[in-house]
């Protein structure tokens, strides 16, 4: 990275004044610098009215020797070359796309040799508060308008840049047709309200590959193009929505314009999207919560991830969970009894009936809510894993319930279930190689369901526990003492696999695990708070 920036020695501040220090190359390799590797940093846009942020720029101290405030030795030849301008593109690039808007559209117009280089900046094109008296909407539009020719490939707007009074279809969508113009591929645009629109012009964005939207209202395909009959977002890849409006035809429309969408994350929506149904050939992941009343899979012959935090409830709205057609379906989660109902095929999951006819071999990786407080949750788990029979890797995390005076009489009857049966589960018998307890507590239910799965799994590897202080005032878990004391209650000599590793972890697994797991510095980090004993 190439920074303007005075020394930090006391001696040499007035000398070093304006000197180019190439502190790292290449441009890109710091963190704050452009992820792109095969491109400038992304441009900040800062409009504001004063230098310095408002404070007067420090008066250059005089040193000896230096009459003029620039030292002899610093002094650039009597040549009249323009030093600075004779650094290679990818160097000016790095020093235009740091600088303020304004100061780098100075320097374009003072220099022949950067205003080439200018439209190049805009590559990653990044807003960040414009000021007051600016349109976001409008410095886009202007911006791009004199700069036809220059390539955008992403265009992102920071929390809080667009203001909360500023309407995104006031200009009829232009700026984002000018984006569109511009061959933009990857968008973020994160707003202060949710009555704020995304206008229907996003749909003339045929480049599209990634689309991140938050708190705002998602629009409705335009009507002509619903009248053509013909997809427009048919490269468009990745789709996030946060805390967004989007009704139900709408979604359905935008999902059905995506030919080859391939990742669908959808978190606090709002209410408008009672039933999301889900029809797409191409889609590989599919990621949402609760805050709906139904996630239908009605035909995703490609789907392999079905992520859902928190289906088994949201407050008093209760998910029903129906998979019509999913043969490529290998991670499902997070499935729970409380949940309305579980449609797989034709088999059916409720309360008052369990009827179990089709099974999902492809399915290697579960995670389950378990509430133990529930009459019947054996039972239910027993007859939930005969579902999948080639299953690898089973995910148990607990739901905490405050008892009511009603509910006690439940609560006893589930604390009377053992696990102590002949159950043959033939994914347990014959494939589950891991099971995690995401938060381990030493609980009596969590020992009796550990040690019924690893006295029966012939190839268990690890049965990991996430061990988590029951209360704040509690000594921290797991020490050691602790440790040896649960290995004996869990009869390590019982075990079906005499390979089978039980590893105790500090702390519960993190919150965010799925959405970090694959990254290699996670899976580094991994067992650092592992417990040797």
């Amino acid at each position: 990275m190439c920074c303007l920036s005075p020394s930090p020695s006391a001696s040499a501040t007035s000398s070093r004044r304006g000197q180019i220090l190439a502190a790292e190359w290449p441009p890109g390799s710091s963190s704050s610098s452009n992820p792109h590797s095969d491109g400038p940093p992304s441009r900040t846009v800062d409009t504001d009215d004063e230098e310095f942020g408002g404070r007067p720029a420090k008066r250059v101290r005089l040193e000896s020797g230096c009459g003029d405030g620039v030292c002899a030795a610093d002094r650039p030849p009597e040549d009249g070359r323009d030093r600075i301008s004779d650094l290679p593109d990818a160097v000016l690039l790095s020093i235009l796309s740091v600088l303020p808007l304004r100061d780098a559209g100075r320097c374009s117009v003072l220099a022949t040799r950067w205003r080439r280089l200018f439209p190049l900046t805009l590559l990653d094109f990044h807003v960040s508060f414009p000021g007051r008296r600016l349109s976001v909407f409008d410095l886009v539009s202007s911006i791009l308008g004199a700069h036809p020719e220059a390539p955008v490939r992403s265009f992102r707007t920071s929390s809080g840049s667009i203001r909360g009074d500023e309407d995104p279809s006031s200009d009829g969508g232009g700026w984002l047709q000018e984006l569109g113009r511009h061959g933009v591929q990857e968008l973020f645009l994160s707003f202060s309200e949710r009555w704020q629109r995304i206008p229907s012009s996003l749909f003339a964005c045929a480049s599209l590959t990634r689309l991140r939207a938050t708190c705002c209202t998602f629009p409705s395909p335009p009507d002509e193009a619903a009248a053509a009959g013909s997809p427009l977002l048919t490269r468009l890849t990745e789709i996030e929505l946060w805390d967004v409006e989007v009704p139900e035809d709408a979604l359905h429309a935008l999902l059905s314009h995506c030919t080859a969408l391939e990742r669908l994350k959808m978190r606090r929506m709002r209410q408008l999207c009672g039933r999301v149904r889900i029809r797409s050939p191409s889609l590989k992941i599919l990621r949402n919560d609760g805050h709906f009343d139904e996630l239908f899979v009605e035909d995703a012959p490609n789907l392999e991830w079905l992520l859902g935090d928190s289906l088994y409830q949201r407050g008093s709205r209760e998910v029903r969970l129906k998979i019509a057609h999913a043969p490529k379906l290998k991670f499902l989660g997070y499935l729970g009894m409380n949940m309305k109902a579980i449609e797989i095929g034709e088999t059916i999951f409720k309360e008052d009936q369990i009827n179990l006819k089709t099974l999902m071999p492809s399915l290697k990786t579960l995670a389950v809510e378990v509430s133990y407080t529930r009459e019947g949750y054996i039972d239910w788990i027993t007859q939930l894993l005969n579902l999948f029979p080639c299953l690898e890797a089973l995910y148990i995390r607990y739901v905490c319930c405050v008892l009511q005076s009603d509910t006690w009489s439940r609560f006893q009857a589930a604390a009377s279930e053992t696990w102590d049966v002949l159950r043959h589960i033939p994914c347990v018998h014959n494939h589950l190689e891991k099971v995690v307890f995401e938060v381990y507590r030493g609980h009596d239910w969590q020992r009796e369901m550990a040690k019924f799965l690893h006295g029966r799994s012939r190839f268990l590897k690890d049965m990991e526990f996430h061990c988590k202080r029951e209360r704040e005032r509690d000594a921290k878990l797991p020490n050691v003492e602790w440790v040896r004391k649960q290995q004996g209650l869990l009869c390590l000599d019982s075990r079906a696999s005499k390979d089978a590793r039980l590893l105790f972890f500090s702390g519960m697994l993190v919150s965010n695990h799925w959405d970090v797991c694959h990254h290699e510095w996670y899976k580094r980090k991994y067992y650092d708070e592992i417990c040797e004993v």
